[in-house]
């Protein structure tokens, strides 16, 4: 059949819904086409009516704009009135991907409102189904619907998805939310839940609304369930309320706010209280175990108070605010989020002012330290304040020499033992070399000035000292490059590149001087380090690309005490042992998949190990991962961390986390889960055990709704 063209500039312009020429608009429009380009309809027939200023056409009927297509076995539009009606097989396409079906589509191009029936929306970005007997559009961006439902499961349309929403009426705000009455939840078409009203967000910004809760039950706590709320204030503010409900053991409240008034002005604080049934209760579980090393303070009034905020003021100077306070020293093995905090035996806040020039940097900080070993805190000392400068190394005028230097003063408090202030400068000239290019060779000599003003010390209340230092650096890089016949790597690059370095510093008497931290002691020093760094590289290329990947990194370096080696000796069992520990770190790499990385420090006396921290990784495309840790320090910690997940099939994991001490022979904590990942849904049970308790969670994440859209985002900076 012949086919025909209509331009109509106009047309369509107010029509149905909040599909738009952009896959992902900034701000919805609630318009099918736009007035900024031409309308062109395509039939097998298209015939005009002067007496009637209408057009009808038939057969194939496709009306489309750059990014969108509306395809109907016929369509009428009556210029005169100015309403449209497209019927049969009704369907559009916008270029994201979205599509709106139909029986038929009605709209009013004068008052801009529309009528689909039996209508069936889907929103590709976010995966949403609608379906109503009618949706009808009300306003430029608002529409309400009869017998809607709500899905984000993808299935035939006449099968039951996985899990819907149903509505005898509901309103639709663009942007906003759908608002339903008379609300039913099904699954798998089987009515499970009635709600009398329902909302739901359909927008893709940061929104106001409940977030998905977590029940669990364990002996201590008796039934779980926490609960959070986000309140998406304005674009660059947003917070989140907390409220856990323990049955047996009490009710915690909390907040979290989060802004950004500037790029270079942002932060958040956290206040989260938990009242207790009963303290005492809770230590019965952890009798046996020494309340876990913690001191006994606790209440029933628990609480802790987290803030952060950075800013950049006018000529470059940066404040930094780091708040950690919490009520008792027992908290973190109660409320830590994770391992790592619920193993911390000290926690600091931090205020820092600091300011960099090209060369020069000044920072002024106070640090509070919060001992969680020590009930009273006593003797923890406190820097309030702690002054630092820096200089970089710089040029002195036009000569060969180069100076650098760091000057600190620190007040040092705390409310019982010795205090006071210390002032320490320590300046240094270098002189670097490269003789023929074949090596570097730097030599340096430094000078350090320390005084100390006291309280409480039984030598005094002054005290000075004066110490120099000498070193020397010689360094060489050597490059080879060897071409490889591999199916990605084409070429390894091998860096080597050795180290000796040359200290000295003399014997000066300290031992009558305050002692606040290790600048205090500067030990005597006549000795040669030696230092081996090594980097295996590979060039790959991929198509028409090339990149580079580090398979191997390899540092060691040990010292050697020649004060040590001749010095004489104290008793017939007395050793000489000039030889340092041999420190070094090994990243490998083998591939993509694989990696570990190896760190500690070996004792060649004892022929064995003072630290070690090992760690192996691997996994693989399917989704197994799996990471193993071993932290070791002599006559101090000595434990394993294990962490896996093994991918059974397509949406089911199985995972597993293991702590475990091999100096009190036991495990600190292993949980077990099951994480089931369906297209719309997705389930985790967790059962943890640990020294005090064992706990169960069981939680749901239904798609589009189990969470805030955008929670994890970052909140805009104005």
């Amino acid at each position: 059949m012949p086919s025909r063209k209509l331009f109509l500039i106009l047309f369509f312009l107010p029509a149905f819904l909040f599909f738009t020429t952009e896959a992902r608009p900034e701000a919805p429009t609630g318009e099918l086409f736009t007035g900024e380009a031409p309308v062109e309809v395509n039939a097998d027939k298209i015939i005009y009516d002067r007496t009637t200023d209408t057009y009808h056409a038939t057969g194939n009927v496709e009306i489309s704009q750059p990014g969108i297509v509306l395809r109907a076995e016929s369509a009428i539009m009556d210029m005169a009135a100015g309403v449209a009606t497209a019927s049969g097989g009704i369907n559009v396409v916008d270029e994201g991907g979205s599509t709106l079906t139909g029986e038929s589509l009605q709209f009013n191009l004068k008052n801009k409102t529309a009528i689909l029936a039996n209508g069936r929306l889907f929103y590709r970005d976010d995966n949403i189904h609608l379906t109503a007997d009618t949706f009808e559009k009300t306003g430029p961006e608002s529409y309400k619907a009869a017998k809607l439902s709500y899905t984000t499961c993808d299935c035939p349309p006449d099968e039951s998805p996985a899990w819907s929403f149903a509505a005898s009426s509901a309103k639709v705000v663009v942007g906003d939310f759908l608002t339903g009455w008379n609300a039913r939840f099904y699954i798998k078409g089987v009515p499970v839940m009635y709600s009398p009203y329902i909302s739901i967000p359909i927008k893709r910004e940061r929104q106001t609304g409940f977030l998905q809760p977590k029940p669990g039950y364990s002996r201590l706590r008796g039934f779980v369930l926490d609960n959070s709320f986000f309140w998406a204030i304005s674009g660059n503010t947003d917070a989140t309320f907390y409220l856990d409900v323990e049955t047996q053991r009490g009710l915690g409240k909390g907040i979290e706010y989060r802004y950004i008034r500037t790029r270079q002005s942002y932060g958040q604080i956290l206040f989260y209280q938990y009242q207790e049934n009963d303290i005492n209760r809770v230590r019965d579980f952890r009798d046996d175990l020494s309340n876990l090393s913690r001191p006994v303070d606790a209440d029933n009034n628990r609480w802790r108070l987290k803030y952060h905020h950075q800013e950049e003021l006018p000529y470059g100077v940066k404040l930094r605010a780091d708040i950690d306070l919490v009520s008792d020293d027992e908290y973190f093995i109660d409320f830590g989020r994770g391992s790592n905090e619920r193993s911390l035996e000290s926690i600091e806040s931090n205020v820092s002012a600091s300011k960099s020039w090209s060369v020069f940097s000044l920072v002024g900080q106070f640090r509070l330290f919060n001992n969680l070993l020590d009930l009273e805190d006593a003797t923890t000392l406190q820097r309030l304040p702690e002054i630092t400068f820096t200089n970089t190394e710089k040029k002195i005028f036009g000569s060969p020499f180069y100076i650098a230097s760091e000057s600190s003063f620190v007040n040092f408090w705390r409310k019982e033992g010795v205090k006071g202030q210390r002032i320490d400068a320590h300046p240094r000239v270098s002189l670097p070399m490269s003789p023929g290019g074949w090596f570097d060779f730097t030599p340096s000599i430094g000078g350090r000035a320390t005084y100390w003003l006291v309280d409480n010390h039984p030598d005094g209340t002054s005290f000075e000292r004066f110490i120099y230092d000498a070193t020397a650096d010689l360094t060489t890089t050597f490059v080879r490059i060897y071409a490889v016949d591999m199916p990605r790597v084409k070429a390894l690059r091998h860096t080597f590149r050795p180290g000796l370095r040359y200290t000295y510093i003399p014997d000066v008497g300290q031992s009558d001087l305050p002692e606040f931290d290790a600048l205090d002691r500067i030990a005597a020093q006549n000795s040669m380090t030696y230092s081996i760094n090594s980097t295996i590289t590979g060039k790959l290329v991929e198509g028409a690309g090339t990149r580079y990947f580090d398979y191997l990194y390899l540092d060691l370096r040990q010292s050697y005490n020649i004060h040590e080696a001749q010095r004489e000796l104290l008793s017939p069992t007395d050793e000489r042992k000039p030889f340092s520990d041999i420190t070094g770190e090994v990243i490998a790499r083998p591939s993509e998949w694989i990696w570990g990385t190896a760190k500690g420090s070996f004792d060649v006396y004892d022929n064995r190990f003072n630290t070690y921290d090992l760690s192996v990784s691997a996994a693989d495309t399917r989704g197994d991962t799996m990471n193993v840790t071993h932290r070791y320090v002599r006559e101090g910690a000595n434990y394993l961390e294990a962490a896996l997940r093994a991918r059974l099939s397509k949406g089911l994991d199985l995972t597993y986390l293991k702590r475990y001490s091999f100096d009190e022979n036991r495990s600190l904590e292993t949980a077990y889960g099951v994480e089931y990942l369906h297209q719309c849904w997705s389930s985790t049970l967790t059962y943890t055990e640990r020294l005090e308790e064992r706990i169960v969670y069981l939680t749901f994440d239904l798609l589009g709704l189990g969470r805030v859209a955008g929670i994890q985002g970052r909140i805009e900076a104005r």
